[in-house]
């Protein structure tokens, strides 16, 4: 990661950082029958130094990996989800069913929390060191 001294510069190295460890887990998932979600993956960081926006974009296939949900699973349902029942499933020659992949979620949240943290403590020095030079320089003038 980037120094703890430029909260810009950190956004930036973590945005970079969180889009590698999304394509490896991709990958590691084996998530890539065509490639296209891998591809997908986008982001954009917009604002000033006061507020950033972190905007990440992939296709909508990508949170269908994720929560293990896609074809025949609505939210309307009721909860009666027939095409799981195991017998249902041989009978129509569905294979197996859907399972989770979460490529994103558990790690972004983790790392959500660390870059908090870290920008808490990044903040914390720029005001620590805004109020030491203030100091320094009332010192200085009653010299």
């Amino acid at each position: 990661m980037a120094e703890l001294n430029d909260d810009e510069k950190y956004i930036d190295e973590w945005v970079r950082t969180m889009l590698d460890i999304w394509r490896e887990r991709i990958e590691r998932l084996r998530i890539m029958d065509t490639g296209t979600l891998h591809q997908s993956l986008t982001e954009t960081v917009t604002g000033s130094a006061e507020l950033r926006l972190i905007d990440f974009k992939f296709v909508r296939y990508g949170i269908y990996q994720a929560l293990g949900v896609g074809n025949g699973y609505s939210k309307d349902n009721g909860g009666d989800l027939e095409f799981l029942d195991p017998e249902y499933r041989k009978a129509h020659n569905l294979g197996k069913p859907r399972t989770r992949r979460d490529w994103i979620y558990r790690k972004l949240a983790a790392s959500r929390f660390n870059m908090a943290e870290d920008l808490a403590r990044i903040t914390g020095q720029k005001a620590m060191s805004v109020i030491c030079t203030a100091l320094d320089d009332l010192r200085s003038a009653a010299d």
